[in-house]
């Protein structure tokens, strides 16, 4: 007996189903990498900029005190004091700074060092794996630690409700206070 004709009309439908179905499947799985790798490369970006910038607070606040020899002789330690020495003014061997110097506290000079050492873009891993991620997100977590320490054994005062280039509020209330899932506003049902 002769195929009928309309076998061949009836599974036009499903072979076009499945041929959309693998080519979407295909451009998905592309489109997915290239937007993956441009979200990851925008927060890389971000925590790098985050991690930069605590950096130049730490050498801001080093440069605020006194000159001395340091007594840590350790490789960031070392750094850290030549970055402040290339900010003095060779011809009047003075700072080039109009922020006031702070007092000789060795715990604070402790803090910063720790912070420095925490942000040092040379010790920071570029690398993509889960450790180093892991790694870097810690550092950047105790290094904004540091920085609270630090603000408040300096006395600076962070505006309410300031944030820093991730989004993370800084002074101010705090994050529980304006959090959007607080229970209080919720009602229960039973």
């Amino acid at each position: 007996m002769d195929a009928d004709p309309f076998d061949e009309l009836l599974g036009l439908e499903e072979k076009f189903y499945d041929e959309g179905y693998k080519l979407g499947e295909s451009e998905g799985a592309t489109a997915g990498r290239i937007e993956g790798r441009v979200f990851g490369l925008e927060k890389g970006f971000e925590k790098y900029l985050e991690a930069g910038r605590l950096h130049g607070r730490s050498i801001v606040w080093a440069g605020r005190f006194p000159q001395k020899d340091i007594t840590d002789k350790s490789a960031a330690a070392e750094r850290l004091q030549q970055e402040v020495q290339d900010s003095v003014d060779p011809a009047t061997n003075r700072q080039i700074s109009t922020l006031s110097p702070l007092a000789n506290n060795p715990r604070l000079e402790k803090h910063v060092r720790v912070l420095y050492a925490l942000c040092e873009p040379a010790s920071l891993s570029t690398d993509n794996t889960e450790e180093a991620v892991s790694d870097f997100d810690d550092r950047l977590k105790r290094a904004h630690a540091k920085i609270k320490i630090i603000e408040r054994l300096v006395g600076e005062d962070v505006p309410s409700g300031a944030s820093d280039s991730l989004g993370h509020q800084v002074g101010g209330p705090s994050s529980a206070d304006n959090n959007i899932e607080d229970v209080n506003i919720l009602k229960a049902r039973h």
